[in-house]
């Protein structure tokens, strides 16, 4: 992607200095935020002045400000202000494609992120503002992403500015109706502006407002009817008193949700940043609110349409959480199964898939989850393959060697054996006190596989015959009972009379 002169980087001692003590330890958030300050005024690090990157530096200052950026987002993907960041250096560097593709790269990694949309849309209305049709696009694209944020009137302003300085007048009385739905914390003045909408309407805006049927069905006119002064007044008159409804459902389930938003301290990502346990507690409440309101479409003939859409109010606070508590794997599991409560298995994969990019390998949980989701798909090539690369950095992780083994159960039974023997073996001769009665676990774990037959089973106890530990002595115990005192009888007789069976 960046091919460097190094020969002609300036105040290259420095430089390749923060960059070693950045990639020496990727982890240390402060280290690349020195290597990104630094890059960004590499020139003139050792002036009085200190002069910023611009687009008509050299090259390779412009690459080391790309690369910094990226090195660093690989490494912490959720900081959202930093892929703004790394998207407009594209856009000062004149590389619009570049500079979209970014954004792209991070609405893939937080969807939901409204400060992302925001920096993206304003960078689109410089380049598409006349071509309403991209725009209007793009916008909706937003909406539905970012349209049940708490605090989106930030974008609701913004859409609707655009929608009236272009006159689309149509577009502008839909979008309208559509936000005076959604809780959200300034949701007052988008009603005043649609009362306002109501009052000043004429015989072309108010079908805007409703439609032919609902005129007919809800108030018995036609448009015919409404040439009469004062029946169009009289009108106006009764549908702002249906919409008064709206609106006092629409502030409760505000007020209902402010009880959360205002113990929510913390809205971006902070590397290393632990969370006090009121907020973690605070974002599950909300989360299992919201999805408890999704149980009142069963219950309820008609509901507001907060409810019939709750899906994505319910996939909106799930993804801000997640921008907050991305190191936390219990909300990017409890996401994905969500997700599988609706069947969605591929959805519920693409979650765990983000979260393991978003977290340090050895947050095992997320990829554990993984495996068994690619196992219950049969994917299970994808499964072995994360097994092997945690097996690569945690070669005498318990929890890893299991899953290998229910995954080789399914593949080839007849190697779960050889895994586990091999295994006993190699722990036992590493001298490990601690690690052999760790990995004792696997005479319980051996039980549970009917690939190997009790014949085989017992020549390994046998073989292991000087172990002490709790766990062989358990299990020996379980084996006997199971097998050696009652099991033997019933086995033949059951393959006597055929219902025996192996499977895998």
């Amino acid at each position: 992607m960046f091919d460097l002169d190094f020969a002609s980087i300036p105040n290259k001692e420095a430089w390749i200095s923060s960059a070693r003590q950045a990639t020496e330890n990727p982890s240390d958030f402060k280290n690349w935020e020195k290597l990104v300050q630094l890059t960004e005024i590499l020139p003139s690090i050792n002036h009085k002045t200190k002069n910023t990157i611009t687009a008509h530096s050299k090259e390779v200052e412009k690459q080391l400000v790309l690369i910094t950026h990226e090195n660093l987002l690989i490494n912490f993907p959720l900081l959202e202000q930093y892929w703004i960041n790394y998207a407009e250096w594209h856009y000062k560097f004149n590389d619009l494609s570049n500079c979209m593709k970014t954004f792209e790269r991070a609405l893939k990694i937080i969807p939901s992120s409204l400060v992302i949309w925001i920096a993206y849309l304003e960078i689109l209305m410089k380049v598409y503002y006349y071509d309403h049709e991209t725009m209007i696009k793009y916008f909706e694209r937003a909406r539905i992403s970012i349209g049940y944020h708490y605090y989106c009137s930030i974008f609701f302003d913004k859409y609707l500015i655009f929608l009236k300085k272009n006159k689309l007048e149509k577009n502008y009385h839909f979008i309208l109706r559509r936000i005076i739905e959604i809780p959200q914390h300034e949701y007052l003045k988008y009603f005043k502006t649609y009362f306002s909408l109501i009052e000043n309407a004429n015989l072309d805006t108010i079908k805007y407002i409703l439609s032919g049927n609902d005129l007919k069905n809800d108030f018995n006119l036609s448009w015919v009817d409404l040439l009469n002064e004062d029946t169009f007044s009289k009108l106006k008159t009764d549908i702002r008193k249906k919409f008064v409804d709206l609106y006092i459902t629409t502030q409760y389930y505000t007020w209902k949700f402010y009880e959360f938003e205002k113990r929510l301290k913390t809205n971006y990502f902070k590397p290393h940043h632990e969370l006090s346990r009121l907020e973690l507690n605070t974002w599950n409440s909300y989360i299992e609110y919201v999805e408890v309101l999704n149980l009142k479409i069963a219950t309820k003939e008609r509901e507001h349409s907060l409810i019939k859409n709750n899906q994505a109010l319910i996939q909106s606070v799930y993804e801000r959480c997640l921008v907050v508590t991305g190191n936390y794997h219990f909300f990017w599991i409890k996401l994905a199964n969500y997700y599988l409560n609706y069947n969605n298995i591929d959805l519920a994969k693409e979650t765990l898939l983000r979260g393991i990019y978003a977290n340090p390998i050895r947050n095992l949980k997320l990829r554990i989850r993984l495996i068994d989701l690619y196992t219950i798909t049969l994917e299970f090539d994808k499964a072995k393959a994360i097994i092997y690369e945690l097996l690569q950095l945690l070669p005498n992780n318990l929890e890893i060697f299991c899953k290998m083994l229910q995954v080789e159960h399914f593949t080839l039974p007849s190697n779960v054996e050889k895994l586990i023997m091999n295994k006993l073996t190699e722990i036992s001769k590493s001298k490990n006190a601690l690690l052999e009665n760790q990995f004792d676990y696997l005479f319980i774990e051996m039980l549970d596989y009917s690939c190997i037959p009790t014949s085989r089973l017992r020549k390994i106890f046998e073989h292991f015959n000087r172990k002490k530990s709790t766990y062989y002595i358990k299990a020996k115990t379980m084996f006997t009972e199971l097998y050696e005192n009652s099991g033997s009888k019933h086995t033949v007789e059951a393959k006597k009379d055929g219902w025996c069976c192996e499977y895998f």
